[in-house]
């Protein structure tokens, strides 16, 4: 029978001292255990990935936050999308209810990152100052201790330090290399997304599209059609709470949508009754934690609602809808999108 599991062909080391749960949930992903001691640099004839209770200081390793999982440890690839794979796994298999219900499931857009580098390591800081600010973070100094940092100081959503053999238990931890150093993105406890986020900025200039919390932490989704928009003039009241942008969506032909004569101007969307001509609509996917939504739902002005709303691919998310009895403005459910329709002079851009 052909392996189809997420880690099917892979090939995985893993040290001895690493719990045997953790083993099972590898191989049930069809992962090939191919040793008992981890090598300390995986990708090459021996191993894809190591698996390993301490967090050696190379490049492509995650730590997550102890208590997401049954046992401390440290996963190592050759790249920070395939160990991100690997925690993926790991953490759809983890006992439920270790995550806090407000957990934050990525990086702000501007993060705040403390970079904790200095003698021979200045080329390091000055190389990290200049890839997150190009990305909009604000970097600031923070005071360095060859011992470590043991917590992340007010203010900051992440510290960038030297790699080290440890990473203290009451953070998390994702190590990159940039222009030869290896450094350590380090976060508070369940601050894993944005950890990873930051750590891929580093790498890559943009976030990954997939963080493995999201498989671990019960994210719930809502689906925004106006000013809620990845870029629009209200994105960071989801941002704000830690939401991430989950990729584009569009609803069944069953609605219409309207403008709302707010500031700014929003789309009122509302479900057309059985037999009446509708329109499929454009939106966009954010998960959140059950927290965030809770929030953001008692914040929500009137007419405002949040609904099930059907879409094209025949399920029903919860997403933005309005009183019928307020959807009184000018009809733009022809455009099928809110940005068509404010392109178009057909709704306010404010």
């Amino acid at each position: 029978m052909t392996a189809t599991g997420a880690l099917a062909g892979l090939r995985v080391a893993v040290a001895d001292t690493v719990d045997e749960a953790v083993v099972s949930v590898l191989r049930a992903a069809d992962a090939v255990i191919v040793g008992t001691v981890a090598p300390t640099r995986p990708g090459h004839a021996v191993a894809d990935i190591a698996v390993m209770p301490d967090a050696p200081a190379v490049a492509g390793c995650v730590t997550p936050t102890a208590a997401a999982l049954p046992c401390r440890l440290s996963i190592v690839a050759s790249d920070l999308a395939l160990a991100d794979l690997a925690m993926t796994v790991l953490g759809a298999n983890a006992p439920a209810g270790a995550w806090p219900a407000d957990v934050r499931l990525a990086a702000p857009p501007n993060p705040v990152v403390g970079v904790a580098v200095e003698g021979g390591s200045r080329t390091a800081s000055d190389a990290v100052t200049a890839v997150l600010s190009a990305v909009g973070a604000r970097v600031v100094a923070v005071g360095f201790d060859e011992a470590g940092v043991r917590a992340i100081p007010d203010g900051l959503d992440a510290v960038i330090t030297p790699a080290g053999p440890t990473v203290a238990g009451t953070l998390c931890a994702v190590t990159v290399d940039l222009d030869g150093s290896v450094l350590a993105v380090l976060a508070r406890a369940f601050d894993d997304a944005i950890a990873m986020d930051i750590a891929a900025l580093l790498t890559d200039g943009q976030a990954m599209e997939h963080v493995w919390p999201l498989s671990a932490a019960d994210p719930v989704e809502l689906v925004v059609f106006g000013a809620h928009l990845r870029g629009g003039p209200l994105t960071h009241q989801l941002t704000d709470l830690g939401s991430r942008w989950a990729g584009e969506v569009t609803t069944a032909p069953r609605y219409r949508m309207t403008v709302l004569p707010t500031v700014p101007a929003k789309p009122a969307i509302t479900r057309v009754p059985d037999g009446a001509p509708g329109t499929a609509l454009y939106g966009h996917r954010w998960l959140m934690s059950a927290a965030a939504l809770g929030r953001f739902l008692a914040a929500l002005p009137a007419p405002m609602q949040l609904g099930k709303v059907e879409f094209d691919d025949g399920t029903w998310r919860t997403a933005f809808g309005c009183d019928a009895a307020a959807a009184t403005g000018t009809d733009i459910s022809a455009y099928g999108s809110w940005p068509t329709a404010v392109a178009a002079g057909a709704a306010p851009s404010v």
